[in-house]
């Protein structure tokens, strides 16, 4: 299932550029052409409710620097958490931290935020934009039960600005994040040592409307500041998710291959940690650690689903899919006869217990006519 070369001379140049600008690779110990298995998720998570720090439990995620407002330690932790969640679009996970930063300090305004920001997820093309109102209209609560004021330092509200804008601005959803990436650009600009605006920089403009992964100088332009990170935080989630993000196309997939290295090391305990260096794979055509990665992935979401008692739906059935895909690129027809039959399975499964299916019904579907046809989902 090979593909033909499509790069053009301008794509092969902003590659090459990319490259010179990116850090030298540090020693590995396995063949450079070989990667390591990703690390297996950790033996257990922990709901909203508990512990959020590594030392006591919580979520193997990865590390950061968000300075912020909180008043209390174990808020800002749970808030640290809830960003780390965010950065590897593990939303459910992050709205739970979030919310639970509220609660040891109901006038965190930067844990508003985040909740908020766990409504969008503008590189699936999803928002919810109730939802996301609901929360601003509680810090409007809070706020006006403190006299009108909220204890918030000039670049919080920066980013509380630029959240309305998304949320509450003019225009359709396509024109309020075009504005919202603009905010949040300007935001990195004025703070130039906060790693974390130029993350969400990165992901707003990704999220735009009309960007292109195949427009060479688009990707260089995202790409460029969020490289910059990656030379000095080789090991930030986001900043591997959202290079991987920018570098997934056949042009700069061998760009990823550093991060498709790293990712599910770093944030073990997220299912799309564990999936997203699956994105390279598929381009590179490595269709065996495409699926390995999506095993991982779908295990992952499984565990988390039974430790926090959450519906069978909530596992993470777009690996599921992908693990689909790699066993067709691969001819592997008895091992997608196998998830099909799974699948329904688990559908029966959710009724009798009295829960709604979701999105597992379409995507049998979608399985079955893909196993007919003896083609790739995508």
């Amino acid at each position: 299932m090979s593909r033909s070369s499509r790069f053009s001379g301008k794509s092969v140049l902003a590659a090459a550029l990319l490259l010179l600008a990116a850090p030298a690779a540090p020693a590995q110990q396995t063949s450079p052409t070989e990667l390591p298995p990703p690390t297996p998720p950790p033996p257990s998570d922990v709901p909203a409710a508990a512990g959020d720090s590594l030392e006591s439990g919580g979520p193997a995620l990865g590390t950061l620097t968000f300075p912020t407002s909180g008043a209390t330690e174990a808020a800002r932790q749970a808030f640290r958490t809830g960003v780390l969640a965010l950065h590897s679009f593990w939303y459910p996970e992050a709205r739970d931290r979030f919310r639970r930063a509220q609660r040891l300090d109901p006038g965190f305004a930067m844990a508003y935020w985040g909740e908020a920001m766990t409504h969008e997820h503008p590189l699936w093309e999803q928002h919810d934009g109730e939802a996301g109102r609901a929360v601003l209209t509680r810090l409007d609560s809070v706020k006006a039960a403190r006299d009108g004021t909220l204890d918030v330092t000039a670049r919080e509200q920066t980013y509380l600005d630029a959240l309305r804008t998304l949320y509450e601005g003019e225009g359709d959803i396509e024109e309020r994040r075009a504005a919202y990436a603009e905010q949040m650009t300007r935001l990195a600009e004025r703070f130039p040592d906060d790693d974390e605006a130029t993350l969400f920089a990165a992901l707003a403009r990704m999220g735009a409307p009309r960007f292109d992964l195949e427009d060479a100088d688009e990707v260089v332009d995202v790409a460029a500041p969020l490289e910059g990170l990656y030379r000095d935080h080789p090991r930030h989630p986001g900043v591997l998710h959202y290079l991987i993000h920018a570098y997934d196309s056949e042009t700069f997939a061998p760009m990823g291959r550093r991060m498709a290295r790293t990712y599910a090391q770093v944030a073990p305990s997220s299912s799309h940690a564990l999936h997203m260096p699956s994105h390279i794979f598929r381009e590179l055509e490595m269709w065996e650690k495409m699926a390995a990665s999506n095993v991982d992935a779908y295990r992952a979401s499984v565990q988390w689903q039974q430790e926090t008692d959450r519906p069978l739906r909530m596992r993470d059935f777009h690996a599921y899919r992908w693990l689909f895909d790699a066993y067709m690129a691969q001819e592997k027809y008895d091992q997608t006869a196998r998830l099909i039959e799974r699948l329904n399975g688990l559908i029966e499964t959710a009724r009798e217990r009295g829960e709604d299916p979701g999105y597992m019904t379409d995507l049998l579907d979608r399985l079955r006519k893909h196993q007919e046809a003896r083609t790739m989902t995508e």
